[in-house]
């Protein structure tokens, strides 16, 4: 992060959108607040939504093609198994990279924490074309946490490796610090230590105390998305901020970087506020997309169909399978191709 005022022009927001809530789990909850929602009582089903949840649901087994997935854990984990033999069971903190490459089956389900909780993002990332047949990758690791704490907003990184996450003071006067996660890429010298098989990517998770401000330099060909968690924050120059609230995302795109040199966010509501922050450059090439398939073109969607057909991710196994049961079962079915894994 740099000093709160550096900046001399922020980026300002293209749009902003809230994304449609998927009523899948619980049902109950999702229907609920869909229907608030529609009746126009949104602050109230954003409200209830923090209370109660509505749009995490488990997947008991999903076949991959190319891109990679990023889970962000914050309450509760996940249970994860795939066709290359891993098993991981993770979360409260940690973040996983799984990169499906040439293709791979994985299952996925959640445990809560001791309170009943269990939240994560997970993100689909696009891969250029000359990376979409990598073999399948997996890289978690569990941030630690480093308190930095100056006036300046100094972020400097520990004599000891290079966390993943890091925490500035963004306010004069020793203020309670602005937490910056650094989960993918590299921000300020700190790398999130993941080996990226496309373009760089900056993927951050940022706490804002209340009254806190927070800038970062940003690429001027990079595209930015931000999404808030909870809370609320203004996003952009300070003669021309935009609300960006509770489950809303915000759009910076490049072409709206002419001249500006960062991302300031400013938490001027009554509780603290938690943003996404994502970075990219554009791949600028086409993409088709079919299931849970991300491609460049129909052909290339057909022939993941053809190889998931015919056994080259794996083949499937049953959710109910003791861990022994399925390690025998990929170690008989799954290309031996597909187990040489990194």
């Amino acid at each position: 992060a740099v000093q709160a005022g550096a900046l001399a022009r922020p980026r300002p927001v293209g749009s902003v959108v809230k994304p449609l809530r998927l009523p899948v789990w619980p049902v109950v909850n999702g229907l609920a607040l869909t229907a608030l929602d529609l009746l126009g009582q949104q602050g109230l089903a954003t409200d209830l939504e923090v209370k109660l949840g509505g749009r995490v649901a488990p997947m008991s087994l999903d076949a991959a093609d190319a891109d990679p997935t990023v889970t962000m854990t914050m309450h509760g984990g996940l249970l994860h198994r795939d066709s290359i033999g891993v098993k991981q069971k993770y979360g409260d903190g940690q973040v996983q990279w799984l990169t499906a490459g040439k293709g791979m089956l994985h299952e996925e389900m959640w445990w809560s924490d001791q309170s009943g909780r269990a939240e994560l993002f997970q993100l689909w990332l696009n891969l250029p074309a000359r990376s979409k047949m990598l073999p399948p990758k997996i890289q978690l690791f569990s941030p630690p946490l480093a308190e930095v704490t100056t006036a300046a907003a100094a972020f400097t990184a520990p004599a000891a490796a290079a966390p993943k996450t890091v925490s500035v003071d963004a306010v004069a006067g020793g203020a309670r610090p602005v937490r910056v996660h650094v989960m993918g890429g590299e921000h300020e010298g700190v790398s999130a230590g993941v080996e990226l098989a496309g373009g760089p990517v900056t993927l951050l998770r940022v706490e804002l105390p209340v009254g806190s401000v927070w800038e970062c330099d940003l690429p001027a060909g990079h595209n930015c998305v931000i999404y808030t968690r909870l809370g609320a924050v203004k996003a952009g120059a300070v003669s021309e901020m935009t609300d960006v609230t509770a489950h809303h995302l915000a759009y910076l795109p490049a072409r709206l970087a002419s001249g500006s040199d960062g991302l300031r966010l400013e938490n001027a509501a009554g509780i603290e506020a938690d943003v996404l922050v994502l970075a990219g450059q554009p791949l600028r090439e086409p993409m088709a997309g079919g299931g849970t398939w991300v491609m460049n073109s129909q052909a290339e969607l057909a022939q993941a169909d053809r190889d998931y057909a015919a056994g080259q991710f794996g083949i499937p196994w049953r959710h109910t399978d003791s861990d022994e049961e399925w390690q025998a079962h990929v170690q008989k079915t799954s290309p031996p191709s597909l187990m040489r894994r990194e």
